[in-house]
């Protein structure tokens, strides 16, 4: 027995905060779950392809494909202009590393169906650390204007030295350059120079590719011996390529290239550009590895860069964005409320115990049962984010709740005259299993998580974790620790001072039975009031806010900028200088990072924004004035360029609604036919819009790019005595320059291009073919027509649809989702067209509804365990009224102070509802028990007044001081302890007022007539 060893409870105590010292220096810092969904993306390049043709050569054969891959949940594909992607969503627990695989195997026994110009497809795998951890800026120093060379070589360095120093630390997986130029040898070819001598642009292509040639022919055996032989002839330098021998002329001369074009070192048509403030810059997105902590990344990354900026002092290294502060700072935060609010937690147990020295024994309840926490969590392997931390945070009260049971017990013994030892015995014994029903009752709560599973559980499945961990920690403390603690080290000697509260304590014992006495003698007016209060509670859940997280004041604001489709990147960057000087020149904002075209094609959160037409901007911002000024600017914009799409995107990357749109509600109609989709759409907005004359619709994809397209001439072709080849090969150099080949220059790849020289062409009909010493005009061998088509096109379950998006809010949903879908269900009949209903409006009253059904669950599973322990089905039901009495409170408190109901305030009235039938049980248990002994039913409802006064609204109190800190709206990060914590607060302040009245009074009712049967006896 540890009661006569205090020893080794101290022991036993001493070592869990070690450890637990230990498993908190040790734990993954994030700032939410990682819970993404199970998905792949297939990237599949197709140059030059319009979407529409992508879509059918490559989406849909794909598709079919992909289907029968097992797993596969949802396929939505996107088709744009050279490139086809793909999105593949698993269910929920598939194994990804062999979804990957099955998928690869899919693609290989593709591969023939695909256009042989096409590259072959590319498998991403999407994860939480897609999203950068750090955006860096890379610039030469004391120099405003950059020249090519400048720029070459910054960005030869960020490759060669910089990138790679960061992706050999710890924790980072890669480092990608934004705005870096690409060298490109450029052979601009004179075409009548060509002409003179009878050469080819094929002859050209294929003297340079013979030039840059290594080959493995074979081996040579010389008896014991072999010899490998290879062939290499490969450009070195560009004075070999303009050395190249082209032919061999009658005068036995040899035509070199040199005599024939211009060969230059030059800039690439540039794929991305980044800018800061109004300066080009380098931009470097660093990633970090699949489950690495990414403030210990950061730290790492800080301390790299510091050795980097030392050993190049000619380079300026900037930091523009970075999570990690952020979440460092939510996270110091809530571990200080989680601090105060176990202080003030402890102050409330000097103001109801009157021994000095028994605080202090009850107080270890919260640091052991705390770093015992702390070490499970890491050997779970659970994160310290804002989930799990406030979960822990949520507890700091509870974790006394036991505790001060158990201390009351235990005192009430000792003052019948029993010593230490037997009273704390004695005492622990007898409401053993009230406090084990009572912490059982609200870990169970959690367990029908297992059922909600999919993202939802994912979420919620640390702060489940660690609450539940951290109560039944405090139950192991305050039955085996406390005990001890009690015995040995309390005194029996009484202070001066805590006896005064001690008797003012008595004289509100007092005032509270008598109040309950009158209560308790009208129960109608009891059951009205409470019917009242439970109606508009009802009511007022139906037209509270409801978000799927809650807004914060944001310090970034993200905007996107989409040009009309057939914007250039050059074009792009004029309008990204343009827009930074004007917010700079209306606010004194600094550190604007502009950016556009492709930049990270491997990350499914932003490769469908990236084309050489988005603009991104990301502006800091400090104060509502700043957001003002900025919302202001962009409005004035949209008004003054009507082509322009100008969208807000959401400040940071997190949800807990898994959407592929960013909008409530988006409309899709399927058909193959998009231009009768298009109609049909308006028909159907059109019957809407007369329940809804507000309703106003969009293109999800509005932007539309020009095309021309050309049809051979097949008799023309044969009169001038040209190929189809040929005519493509002069194409490709007088527009984006033909490929020839890759001039390896130490770990660089530089493209070799094929460029006609000295003609600027803006149309089809500008360009003229010189051959046979004929100037052949380009209309004269091919059908040139103009066209519009759609700059992406999108699929969803293999097949094509045209979605729209809608201004219909979370609220139009909420209300009327049904007349909507009855509105769709008759269209569909009359027109038997399909049509789908998606956005995050759906999703989210989808995640409500299985919360929803997750605290029905709970309830049954709380009055199941109460019917166990206790053997009877009438009082668990007692029990259980408290918890719409909690309800009210935290539905009520919401409503006051304007907050939306969300996932995190639902999840907090889940975790209440755990904790408000504890009151409940320590009532009712004590009622239940001196009834049977004594059969005096007045007497039993008295005397639970007077001996469970105290622990009720100690349990209370501490619970509510220690969530007080986390109402306070100071520091990063407190939108989301503050929704958790003020709807535990509004409902266990009402669930405590309501069950000193209401519980004795309706048990008092249920035992009235067995009570005078017995009396009348």
């Amino acid at each position: 027995m540890l009661l006569r060893k205090p020893i080794a409870s101290v022991i036993i105590v001493l070592a869990v905060l070690i450890f637990g010292g230990i498993s908190l220096s040790r734990l993954s810092v994030e700032l939410l779950p990682d819970v993404s969904q199970p998905s792949l993306l297939i990237s599949t390049e197709y140059i030059g392809a319009p979407a529409s043709e992508v879509e059918y050569r490559i989406n849909e054969p794909l598709e079919g494909i992909m289907g029968s891959v097992k797993g596969v949940k949802e396929i939505r594909g996107l088709a744009r202009q050279g490139k086809s992607l793909l999105f593949l969503t698993f269910n929920w627990g598939t194994d990804m590393d062999l979804a990957f695989l099955n998928v690869r195997e899919k693609l290989d026994q593709a591969r023939y169906l695909l256009p042989e110009q096409s590259e072959r497809p590319q498998i991403i795998y999407a994860s939480g650390s897609d999203q950068p951890v750090a955006t860096l800026s890379l610039s030469n120093k004391n120099q405003e204007i950059q020249s090519f060379s400048d720029q070459l070589e910054l960005k030869q360095w960020a490759e060669q030295v910089f990138t790679r120093r960061l992706e050999q630390q710890e924790g980072i997986a890669q480092a990608i350059l934004v705005g870096a130029v690409e060298p490109e040898v450029q052979i601009n070819y004179d075409p009548s120079l060509l002409d003179r001598f009878d050469v080819s642009l094929a002859q050209v292509q294929q003297v340079v590719q013979d030039a840059n040639l290594f080959s493995s022919t074979g081996e040579l055996r010389d008896g014991w011996y072999r010899y490998a032989l290879k062939i290499e002839s490969r450009i070195n330098s560009i004075e070999d390529i303009r050395q190249t021998p082209v032919k061999s002329l009658a005068n036995g001369r040899v035509l070199l290239l040199d005599e024939l074009a211009d060969i230059t070192l030059t800039e690439a048509d540039p794929t991305s550009f980044a800018l800061l403030d109004d300066k080009e810059i380098l931009s470097v997105q660093v990633k970090k590895e699949f489950g690495s902590n990414t403030v210990s990344v950061f730290e790492t990354l800080l301390e790299t860069l510091g050795e980097i900026e030392t050993q190049y002092p000619e380079i300026e290294i900037g930091i523009v964005l970075e999570d990690a502060t952020y979440i460092q700072n939510s996270i110091s935060n809530l571990l200080q409320t989680l601090l105060i609010g176990g202080v003030l937690a402890f102050m409330v147990l000097f103001l109801f115990l009157n021994d000095a020295r028994t605080p202090f024994t009850i107080g270890i309840s919260i640091p052991a049962s705390i770093f015992l926490t702390f070490t499970l969590m890491f050997v779970l392997d659970i994160q310290l984010n804002i989930i799990s931390l406030s979960g822990l945070t949520l507890g700091i009260g509870l974790l006394l709740d036991n505790s001060i049971v158990v201390l009351e017990n235990i005192n009430r013994y000792k003052e019948q005259g029993l010593d230490r030892f037997t009273a704390s015995l004695k005492g622990t014994r007898e409401i053993a299993l009230a406090v084990t029903a009572s912490t059982f009752t609200t870990v169970s709560v959690f367990l029908p998580l297992l059922f909600l599973g999919g993202f939802e559980g994912a979420f919620f499945r640390d702060l489940a974790a660690t609450l539940s961990i951290s109560l039944l920690s405090s139950l192991l403390v305050a039955l085996i620790i406390l005990p001890v603690f009690v015995a040995q080290f309390s005194s029996d000697k009484e202070s001066k001072i805590l006896g005064r509260i001690s008797i003012w304590l008595t004289n509100l014992v007092q005032a509270y039975e008598r109040s309950l006495s009158k209560v308790k003698k009208r129960p109608l007016v009891v059951f009205v009031v409470a019917s009242l209060l439970i109606a508009s509670t009802i009511g007022t859940f139906l037209y509270i806010d409801k978000a799927s997280l809650p807004e914060s004041e944001p310090d970034q604001l993200e905007y996107l900028i989409t040009l009309p489709g057939n914007t250039s990147l050059r074009s792009t960057q004029e309008i990204a200088f343009e827009v930074v000087r004007t917010i700079q020149s209306n606010s004194d904002i600094e550190g604007i990072l502009a950016y556009a075209g492709y930049t990270d094609d491997i990350s499914l959160n932003t490769v469908t924004d990236e084309a050489l037409n988005k603009l991104h901007l990301s502006i800091p911002v400090s104060n509502q004035e700043q957001i003002f000024q900025v919302e202001t600017i962009f409005e004035q914009l949209l008004a003054s360029y009507d082509t322009w799409d100008i969208i807000q995107k959401a400040t940071r990357g997190f949800t807990v609604v898994e959407s592929s749109s960013e909008v409530p509600v988006e409309v899709s109609i399927i058909g193959e036919d998009r231009t009768f989709s298009k109609r049909v759409g308006s028909a159907l907005f059109e019957e809407l819009s007369d329940d809804f004359p507000s309703l106003q619709t969009q293109e999800k994809y509005p932007q539309r790019v020009s095309v021309y397209q050309l049809r051979f001439k097949s008799k023309e072709l044969l009169n001038y005595g040209i190929s189809e080849r040929e005519v493509i090969n002069y194409l490709e150099s007088v527009s984006r320059g033909k490929w020839i080949t890759d001039w390896t220059r130490q770990d660089e790849n530089v493209s070799v291009r094929l460029r006609a020289q000295g003609q600027q062409v803006i149309h089809p009909d500008d360009i003229s073919l010189n051959f046979d010493d004929k100037i052949i005009p380009l209309s004269d061998l091919v059908i040139i027509t103009e066209a519009e088509e759609a700059e992406q096109i999108e699929r969803i379950g293999q097949a094509p649809v045209l979605t729209f998006t809608t201004n219909l809010s979370y609220t139009d949903w909420w209300w009327k989702s049904a007349l909507i879908n009855e509105e769709i269900q008759q269209f569909m009949r009359e027109t038997s067209q399909e049509v789908r209903v998606f956005g995050q409006a759906p999703e989210l009253i989808e995640l409500l509804k299985q919360l929803g059904m997750l605290l029905s669950l709970s309830v049954l599973l709380i009055y199941l365990i109460l019917a166990i322990q206790y053997e009877n089905l009438l009082y668990p039901l007692l029990i259980i009224l408290a918890i719409p009495f909690a309800w009210i409170g935290s539905i009520g408190i919401l409503f006051v102070t304007g907050l939306s109901l969300n996932a995190l305030s639902f999840m907090g009235i889940l975790i209440l509802t755990g904790i408000a039938v504890n009151d409940s049980i320590l009532k009712i248990d004590f009622m239940r028990r001196y009834l049977a002994e004594t059969g005096d039913l007045d007497a039993a409802i008295q005397q639970a007044g007077i001996n469970r006064f105290r622990p009720v609204v100690m349990t209370s109190l501490t619970t509510i001081l220690g969530l007080i800190p986390m109402l306070i709206p100071i520091g990063d990060g407190y939108v989301f302890r503050q929704s958790l914590a003020i709807a535990l607060v509004g409902g266990l302040f009402t669930s405590t007022l309501l069950t000193l009245y209401i519980i004795p009074t309706v048990f008092r009712v249920i035992n009235r007539k067995k009570y005078q049967l017995n009396k009348t006896s």
